[in-house]
């Protein structure tokens, strides 16, 4: 563990960080660029997602409140915050703005939950950071925003995707609006950190319910497997490309059955599952019924014990049904194998993380530039080389770094 911890530190610090803070602040019209290829330059596409400026907001505000030096990330993070609030926020609706070009103009209007909840994420972090009570103000306001235009008061959770003016749309081939673990998780964990900045009851109500409902909806609890996607009354559905532009998924014209797990998300809802209860001041013994089976399919299913690292996802009770190895995942499953070591002694959780930290640092970092590929073959040959586009930057890679980091000095110091 000792060994693990100085070569993770030294990365982060010598290599990760270097990177984006090179890079992230775009110099020309302000906010965050994050459009890389593999040698560290600019791409073509210049456009500005508002999921990347609301992840960056929180990734440097995370990494600098956690104790990493990063070299004037304050003056970065402001410059970023005034862009969103002058080009990202529709003043006239009280939302904000899904996709802008690099200067600005508008290029989709649409109000999609899955930005709006790194908004509140990113806002409630950096408020933590420096206690800028415009942010925290703003935090509450798109919270408040949420579950005033969002939630679903028929069924429960929340829709996911809206025009400009909060009317309610599908994105789905079907024409059925939709809602998804993913977004849901994401509205965990930005919860979470709101309740941590302001100890508003009303914000902890909001976080033990979605909470409540991510398990008792969406996880099957005999195998500790998420279901993607659901019909507004929770009937599982097929998780579908969606008509929104939106991240790098691989679908066929059917989509992917309900039965289809992904590795990545499951371990990543357990930690920060875990983490939402420290906030609450739970004892994490509280959880260890939910997070034990979600450990226990990552490990035996997810993992690839022959070549290394975390498959992509696969059948809930069978096989891996995507064998590839993308980056994220591997992020989460480094922090989530690390928690359940550290919950439950098992060593299985200890080869685990060694097993995909093992195939991060050999395969998936870029060492010449510091970034991580984005999508690599089974055996570890990269597919996609880029180091960050319009939706992969620094959020999963830098966040995984960071806590790792704080998880592996704690288990040293134990």
């Amino acid at each position: 563990m000792n060994d693990y911890l100085e070569r993770t530190e030294s990365y982060l610090t010598e290599k990760l960080i270097p990177f984006w803070a090179e890079r992230i602040a775009e110099p020309n019209h302000g906010g965050f660029q994050t459009n890389y290829d593999r040698n560290g330059e600019r791409t073509e596409v210049t456009e500005k997602t508002f999921l990347c400026q609301g992840r960056c907001i929180f990734t440097l505000s995370h990494a600098v409140r956690l104790g990493f030096d990063w070299p004037g990330s304050r003056g970065t993070i402001a410059q970023g915050i005034d862009f969103v609030e002058r080009h990202f926020r529709d003043q006239e609706d009280g939302g904000y703005l899904w996709i802008v070009e690099e200067d600005g103009t508008v290029r989709d209007d649409r109000n999609v939950m899955y930005g709006l909840s790194f908004i509140v994420y990113g806002l409630a972090e950096y408020a933590l950071l420096t206690g800028d009570r415009k942010a925290e103000t703003e935090a509450r306001r798109v919270f408040d925003l949420i579950l005033s235009r969002a939630a679903d008061i028929h069924y429960g959770g929340f829709f996911e995707h809206f025009d400009h003016a909060f009317q309610l749309e599908s994105v789905r081939p079907d024409g059925m609006p939709h809602k998804s673990l993913d977004v849901h998780m994401h509205l965990m964990e930005a919860f979470t950190t709101l309740y941590e900045l302001t100890r508003a009851p009303r914000h902890r109500q909001a976080l033990e319910q979605v909470t409540e409902l991510i398990f008792d909806r969406m996880i099957a609890p005999e195998t500790g497997t998420g279901v993607a996607m659901f019909s507004p009354d929770w009937t599982p559905v097929n998780n579908v490309q969606l008509g929104t532009l939106w991240g790098a998924d691989r679908f066929d014209e059917t989509g992917k059955p309900p039965e289809i797990t992904s590795y990545g998300h499951n371990i990543e809802l357990a930690w920060l599952y875990l983490h939402s209860l420290d906030v609450l001041g739970v004892p994490r013994s509280q959880g260890r019924e939910r997070v034990l089976p979600i450990f226990q399919h990552t490990a035996e299913r997810g993992v690839d014990w022959e070549c290394g690292g975390l498959f992509v996802e696969g059948h809930r009770t069978g096989a891996a049904t995507e064998t590839t190895k993308e980056f994220w995942q591997q992020a989460e499953a480094l922090i989530g194998f690390l928690d359940a070591y550290e919950m439950t002694g098992d060593e299985r959780y200890r080869d685990a993380f060694a097993n995909v930290w093992t195939f991060v640092f050999e395969k998936v970092i870029n060492w010449d530039q510091g970034e991580w590929f984005a999508l690599l073959d089974r055996k570890g040959n990269v597919l996609w080389d880029h180091m960050g586009h319009n939706w992969k930057i620094c959020y999963h890679t830098l966040r995984a770094m960071c806590e790792v980091v704080v998880r592996l000095r704690r288990l040293c110091d134990s």
